[in-house]
């Protein structure tokens, strides 16, 4: 896949300060409408899609056909279910894979000329005579321009969105299970 940019992007960093003083405002972006402009990583016991903006909109775990815990490219909203990595004042995105691989790079870029680089992959790897698959997603986040402000959100969701998240916590980690569900009869 060859380098793409978003068709909503301004030409030049000096065209997206134009637009941002125009709207008067600074801060995060809303998430980007659905689409199917995504890109897609895996290992072979799980997939993930991320969107042109760097967001995991879409992932089922622990297997392909179990029940997404990021579910915002089918049901967009407050109560979505996604990953994302958002940069103040985003103005411009560049998405494509590194040659021959499937790790999925992701640059965005601020009105000021400010970027980050997200790497996303799912690793896997040969060890003992056989292929490991672990259910892990890596997300790298790296400044290439400046010191942009950044904002990560993790907002898993479980029973296709109608249930969030219980946080668990014990010692040095947190944890979210899906909520329990009482049944009748």
């Amino acid at each position: 896949m060859s380098e793409q940019q978003l068709s909503t992007a301004p030409k030049d960093h000096a065209d997206a300060a134009r637009i941002a003083q125009a709207r008067g405002t600074r801060g995060f972006a809303p998430p980007a409408e659905p689409s199917l402009n995504v890109g897609v990583i895996g290992n072979c016991a799980y997939s993930a899609l991320i969107d042109a903006r760097g967001r995991a909109v879409w992932c089922c775990l622990p297997r392909f056909d179990g029940d997404p815990v990021f579910n915002a490219l089918l049901h967009p909203g407050e109560d979505a279910g996604a990953w994302s990595i958002d940069i103040e004042d985003f103005a411009e995105a560049k998405q494509w894979y590194e040659p021959n691989t499937a790790v999925l790079r992701t640059q965005l870029f601020d009105s000021a000329g400010q970027g980050i680089e997200i790497t996303d992959f799912a690793p896997r790897f040969y060890s003992r005579s056989r292929y490991f698959r672990p259910l892990m997603m890596v997300r790298r986040v790296r400044p290439i321009a400046g010191a942009p402000r950044i904002r990560v959100s993790l907002d898993p969701r479980f029973q296709w969105g109608g249930s969030a998240p219980v946080e668990v916590r014990a010692a040095a980690t947190t944890s979210a299970t899906s909520a329990p569900t009482s049944r009748c009869g």
